[in-house]
């Protein structure tokens, strides 16, 4: 483009919005990230910062890119500017369809002037709202991700929070299947997430849950795994993109369509979850290699191809404004 075009995001989902405005400064593009008030403890103070943050940035921003529909108010308010729109899950998947939400979902995705879906699964719920929608995919920042180094213990972690989301009744299910196969005193260590509302019951079940924790932290955890076991609802979120980039190797079950057919994982149905996990635990150096996360991460969600996808979108808004 002839002239660059001074973006300013809004709100973060999984880090998506910072990795892509990183990448997008790195190519030396006017763009920044300002964070909603829930990170920076909620409250009136956290909200009244917020403000001011889109206060300042106001004048020297073109438009906006929101993330997560429902949150757009903020940027066809006081302080209105032509805004594109990404829709990271809950948004279109449940929200935009309920009685109690469907009239401000709306709203933001008809005042958007381009809209972006982040996982394949959402394709056709996004295009029912949206018929321009577009597949964006989860970009994962490769050089904050460290070096695979499984623990002295054989160790399989589930990366995804305990809820309804992330697959819920079925999810503790696959758990169960997986202490069963690999689990016990004598067997793999089987670690989660201290977080969702049925993460209590993963460990009822003989899953060791570790707490929140930073992302750098958290990506030591994984990086600790021999295997990771991604969420049931047919995708893949940014944790189990993050275990791939590391090299982990991941089991990915029941997949939705839109994936690539060079998936790096260990795609099989829910129910042979635990056979897979075992499988992969005999031998998770030589699963790890034949399946080529890492480079399939690299091609598939890097940021850096993304931007020209970005800038295309931007121009598109700022078209349809004028």
């Amino acid at each position: 483009m002839s002239q660059k075009i001074r973006v300013t995001q809004l709100f973060d989902c999984a880090d998506v919005a910072k990795t892509l405005v990183a990448e997008g400064r790195r190519q030396g593009q006017p763009w920044r990230l300002i964070q909603g008030p829930w990170t920076r403890g909620g409250g009136k103070a956290a909200y009244y910062r917020f403000r001011a943050e889109q206060l300042l940035a106001y004048p020297g921003t073109s438009m906006w890119h929101v993330n997560m529909g429902g949150r757009a108010v903020w940027a066809r308010g006081a302080l209105s500017r032509p805004y594109a729109l990404t829709l990271h899950g809950t948004d279109i998947r449940e929200n935009y369809w309920q009685d109690q939400h469907h009239q401000a979902m709306k709203a933001d995705i008809d005042g958007a002037g381009h809209v972006w879906y982040a996982t394949p699964d959402l394709r056709e719920k996004a295009e029912r709202a949206r018929p321009d929608a577009e597949y964006l995919p989860i970009p994962v920042n490769m050089a904050e991700l460290p070096a695979w180094a499984p623990a002295p213990r054989p160790r399989v972690i589930f990366p995804s929070r305990w809820d309804a989301s992330k697959g819920g009744d079925t999810l503790l299910q696959v758990a169960a299947d997986v202490v069963a196969a690999v689990g016990g005193p004598n067997g793999a260590d089987i670690v989660g997430l201290d977080w969702g509302d049925r993460a209590a019951e993963a460990a009822e079940l003989g899953v060791r849950l570790i707490p929140k924790m930073p992302k750098q932290q958290f990506l030591q955890e994984l990086a600790q795994a021999h295997v990771a076991v991604g969420q049931v609802a047919g995708i893949l979120a940014t944790s189990e993109l993050e275990a791939m980039g590391i090299g982990v190797p991941t089991i990915f079950a029941d997949q939705v369509d839109g994936y690539s057919a060079d998936l790096a994982t260990i795609s099989v149905s829910r129910s042979d979850v635990g056979q897979a996990a075992r499988e992969a635990l005999a031998d998770p150096v030589t699963t790890s290699q034949k399946l080529q996360g890492p480079e399939y991460i690299r091609v598939h969600h890097g940021a850096t191809g993304m931007i020209p996808t970005l800038e295309a979108g931007y121009a598109k808004v700022l078209g349809r404004s004028v």
